[in-house]
């Protein structure tokens, strides 16, 4: 058998970067190899989105991990090794705030990616429906929903298997993506796929500003510009909280405009207040639940058909309940009840609850999760009949869930929009046996033409 053959895929998120290390039997019929992760090697630092003001320091981010990659793929087969970068949500927003910076950021990633000896195949910016669109690819490829090995030990698409949404939470941004058991009406948020002989028609929508991190600014800004003050009350942070943040830190993102009135150089601070009603209804605020006369939607008016079937949901959904211990198939009224206790819990109650949790997070964990619940409730209309159907996952089959490898697949070709042709190899006996009996027929042939001519030349001959 041929080595395996191994791809390289860069996550660029908006708050970090990590790198994926993947690898496939490269002897196999195309797209019949399953695709295992090898490594994820995370990238220090911020995402590249923050290095806007010093692009080369985004590409040297990324050299340990490029290294660490060299370590795993033998020298020989590196420069045959598909590379790509992908950026999400963190660029569009720089993208928006300032093109030439983003291309600037581009350039230097690549640069740096483009010293290694590597098939290096682009950094580029994904779009919010792409990055829906892989996700799904990926969650639906590891669960074998797309294509399957048989008893019969051929390729076959499976027979009455549903395929899975996926919901996916970064820091700048929220993506949903499913099969709906209706014709998706909006244009904008349709998605069609012909995998392995099999169509998929897919809604799907990226709410950009809505991911975790920016949406918890977006909840400060707003607390802010309620207040009368420089003193910020907020009733998410555990009670006895206090922090220090100035008008600048605040509105760094296109996400947040600051008031025309606001200071920069002011300094603000911020008191945690601990009130889980008040957390609650504050979050609400951050949507607009209301649908226009179009017919169903998700919020902020954007259309979206009622959820249908099974959904992983991965990234920051995971990672912000596994924290509380809420991904084990845990009820609704227990989650709400967790996030309640812990939004009722004091700052000093926190800190024993969770002794080697850095600061952040523990300030962070009322809000981060009472926004998961609001989002998945009220926003993409998930309710108590529904929500057993989340399923709340990090990684399948020790490959961790995400775009990038469902992008990886799609830009190599591995997953065709064909069925994988089979490929039947005779033994070599059969084919002696059959070249022998294919030259005995042809002499028979051959010595039936002649006694036939033969035949009739004697029948000339008597009748002269």
């Amino acid at each position: 058998p041929s080595p395996p053959q191994y791809g390289l895929v860069f996550d660029a998120g908006s708050t970090h970067t990590s790198l994926y290390i993947y690898q496939w039997r490269a002897d196999k019929e195309n797209g019949t190899g399953i695709v295992s992760q090898v490594e994820a090697c995370s990238v220090s630092g911020p995402g590249i989105s923050s290095y806007a003001d010093d692009p080369a320091g985004a590409g040297a981010s990324l050299k340990p991990c490029l290294d660490r990659a060299m370590k795993i793929v033998p020298a020989e087969q590196q420069r045959e090794t598909p590379t790509y970068l992908g950026a999400t949500a963190g660029m569009r927003l720089l993208r928006e705030e300032n093109s030439s910076k983003a291309e600037q950021v581009l350039a230097e990633v690549s640069k740096a990616i483009g010293e290694y000896p590597v098939d290096f195949r682009g950094a580029r910016i994904l779009t919010g429906r792409e990055e829906g669109s892989f996700g799904w690819i990926t969650v639906n490829y590891l669960l074998e929903t797309l294509v399957k090995f048989s008893f019969a030990e051929k390729w076959e698409h499976p027979q009455d298997t549903e395929v899975l949404g996926a919901l996916d939470l970064g820091g700048a941004s929220t993506q949903i993506t499913f099969q709906p058991g209706v014709p998706v009406e909006d244009r904008n948020t349709s998605v069609f796929f012909r995998l392995y002989g099999t169509n998929y028609s897919l809604y799907s929508h990226s709410y950009l500003c809505y991911g975790q991190s920016q949406a918890l600014k977006m909840l400060l800004a707003a607390l802010h510009q309620a207040s009368s003050s420089g003193q910020i009350k907020h009733p998410c942070y555990p009670q006895g909280y206090q922090e220090n943040i100035t008008v600048a830190e605040l509105y760094d993102s296109p996400c947040v405009r600051a008031p025309s009135s606001a200071s920069p150089g002011l300094v603000l601070t911020v008191t945690g207040t601990g009130d889980p009603a008040a957390c609650g209804t504050a979050v609400q605020r951050l949507f607009n639940f209301s649908c226009r006369a179009q017919g169903p939607c998700g919020f902020n008016g954007v259309y979206q058909p009622p959820v249908r079937g099974q959904f992983f949901a991965f990234s920051g959904f995971y990672h912000s309940l596994h924290f509380l211990n809420l991904t084990g198939g845990q009820s609704l009224s227990l989650v709400n009840a967790t996030i309640r206790q812990i939004c009722n819990s004091s700052w000093k109650q926190v800190q024993e609850l969770f002794p080697t949790a850095s600061r952040t997070q523990l300030r962070d964990t009322c809000t981060a999760s009472s926004y998961i619940l609001t989002l998945l409730l009220q926003g993409y209309k998930f309710n108590i009949t529904t929500w057993p159907s989340i399923h709340f996952i990090q990684q399948v089959a020790n490959t961790d869930v995400g775009w990038t490898l469902g992008y990886m697949l799609n830009l190599t070709n591995l997953i065709p929009s064909e069925p994988p042709r089979a490929v039947t190899e005779l033994p070599r006996s059969i084919w002696i046996a059959a070249t022998l009996l294919l030259a005995i027929m042809l002499i028979h042939i051959f010595c039936l033409l002649t006694a036939t001519c033969c035949h009739r030349n004697s029948l000339g001959y008597e009748q002269l």
